[in-house]
């Protein structure tokens, strides 16, 4: 499965997560989703993760982070694609009731409300299915000869 990778510098390390800086890359660039993605919209910024148990990192590491793209897909799916078709249903209904703009667009509005509610209930679970996944970054061979 493809990946989303971005490289980041480790911040503070509080027992096995990380928090971590990202910095905008190349890649994103190239990027399909980089339209919707909060990562392309700012210079740097902070996210934490989990670290793996089997490496050993330290603060100010360079490291990188990456997402599966089936997850990042779900991401931009809740975030974004069920709440515009909550808000259109919403005010289709009330348009076809025979409701106002002004209604039809509060109700749209309203309907957000719930749902945005309802999903930050589940946001420890969310958590846990979308993982990032931190790893070393690998030192070239030309840094390695010169090093």
């Amino acid at each position: 499965m493809e990946k989303a990778i971005h490289s980041a510098i480790i911040t503070s390390i509080k027992g096995n997560t990380a928090q971590l800086r990202i910095r905008c890359n190349s890649a994103c660039q190239n990027c399909m989703a980089k339209r919707l993605c909060a990562i392309n919209e700012y210079q740097d910024r902070n996210i934490s993760a989990i670290l793996p148990e089997t490496e050993q990192f330290k603060i100010g590491e360079e490291v990188n982070v990456s997402l599966d793209s089936g997850q990042g897909l779900k991401a931009v799916l809740l975030a974004y694609v069920l709440p515009l078709f909550l808000l259109l249903v919403a005010i289709l209904a009330a348009k076809w009731k025979g409701y106002d703009d002004f209604i039809s667009g509060i109700s749209g509005i309203i309907i957000l409300i719930p749902y945005y509610f309802c999903l930050s209930l589940v946001l420890e679970r969310l958590k846990t299915n979308f993982r990032l996944t931190v790893s070393k970054k690998e030192i070239s061979r030309e840094h390695k000869r010169n090093g």
